[in-house]
């Protein structure tokens, strides 16, 4: 009998070759997680509100609301509950800019106002040409609350959102204490939320940050539009949102903004003091993050259907690492896989922690990632057939 014939190194066969890309790719989760916890970490805890002998700074509240009549109405109730300013009633006031609503979103606004003299009521008809919705709505309130004050902040908080009494306070105290000049933070579930929660919050902090760091380093600064706190002296130092009319990922425009001009931004982790209903049910909160994404690549389709796909591989490669070493009796390649697979883990729980998503899911990972590059790849979809709409608006940049 002849002699079996001599290959060449056994990853040049076709069996090899994917079992090199899936140990490269689990290797390529581990750090991609490991970056992920390292941010999360960087998140600083949302301090105590400090009492003070001196009378507290000003406090603006800007809110802008379109067609929100469900939810605004809770979120002004939060906001005339804060204990900010409790020895002067002037320390905090809130303008409601109501952008083009269609429903009773301003009368409702209207109504709380007549109740708090600290709350008041504006009218916008719309983005003029060169301007987001939002970041024109917000221009429009800082334009009604009229002058800065010395020492002044701007609080601009998404009508979706309810604050914990003490919220402004502690907001104010921590970035006193960090030294900031812009504190974001996210909002978390109200009872009864959505899927949206375990399912996306985790893989969609994650990909926002693979561009945007919580402490403000890196190309481009993170921030959190749910609730932004930023000195008005910084914000008239960038030139305030007439210098971000056409963002639509506009929290991390303003953070990255205010970072480059010398100022230090922070995401504070909000431990439960806020909530929101933005996100719920399931299908408002796959919109949301659709909307946020496809501004954020600028509309564009090779980014979001490349991003997607490539999403859903790496999220994939961990598992597939798993299950290709154990069918081949390799326990080097299902080694390498189920490390990936615990690294995609730890860091689901820890994005999942600051989000207070559920994070007893973070063994799906992979799963709940390869979801995750659907709303990419639904963005570029939508971009395609010309359907790129939010709230009636067009979403991409």
């Amino acid at each position: 009998m002849s002699p079996a014939p001599w290959h060449p190194w056994p990853v040049f066969s076709g069996r090899g070759v994917l079992g090199a890309l899936l140990a490269a790719g689990a290797a390529g989760v581990v750090c991609r997680s490991a970056r992920t916890v390292k941010q999360t970490r960087s998140i600083a805890p949302l301090g105590a509100a400090e009492s003070s002998p001196l009378l507290p700074p000003t406090v603006t509240a800007v809110v802008p609301a379109r067609n929100e009549a469900r939810v605004v109405g809770d979120c002004l109730q939060s906001l005339s509950a804060q204990t900010h300013g409790e020895r002067g009633d002037s320390a905090l006031r809130a303008v409601v800019v109501d952008d083009g609503s269609t429903d009773s979103t301003g009368d409702i606004a209207r109504r709380c106002a007549a109740a708090d003299p600290r709350l008041s009521v504006v009218r916008s008809e719309g983005p003029p040409p060169g301007w987001s919705g939002k970041v024109h709505a917000m221009h429009r309130g800082v334009q009604a609350a009229g002058e800065p004050e010395p020492g002044e902040w701007l609080l601009f908080v998404d009508a979706d959102m309810v604050l914990s009494p003490s919220l402004v306070a502690q907001l104010i105290s921590t970035a006193e204490a960090l030294d900031a000049d812009l504190v974001s933070t996210p909002g978390g579930p109200q009872p009864g939320h959505s899927a949206s929660w375990p399912l996306l919050m985790a893989p969609g902090l994650q990909m926002i940050g693979e561009n945007a760091h919580p402490d403000g380093r890196g190309r481009r600064a993170f921030a959190i539009g749910h609730c932004i706190l930023v000195r008005r002296s910084h914000y008239e130092k960038i030139g305030g949102w007439e210098a971000l009319a056409a963002k639509r990922n506009e929290d991390v425009a303003l953070a990255t903004a205010v970072r480059d001009e010398g100022g230090r931004t922070r995401v504070v982790d909000s431990r439960g003091q806020l909530t929101t209903s933005g996100m719920d049910p399931f299908g408002q909160g796959w919109a949301s993050f659709r909307k946020s994404f496809t501004a954020g690549t600028g509309g564009s389709l090779p980014v979001l259907v490349g991003g997607g796909l490539g999403q859903i591989a790496l999220s994939l490669t961990p598992p597939a690492a798993v299950v290709a070493g154990w069918r081949s009796r390799r326990p080097a390649l299902a080694a390498v896989g189920a490390v990936g697979w615990a690294a995609q883990s730890v860091a689901h729980a820890r994005a999942a922690r600051i989000m207070r998503a559920n994070q007893a899911v973070a063994p799906a990972a992979p799963l709940t990632g390869a979801l995750f590059g659907g709303v990419l790849l639904d963005g570029a979809l939508r971009i395609a057939r010309g359907r790129t709409t939010w709230k009636g608006r067009g979403t991409a940049c």
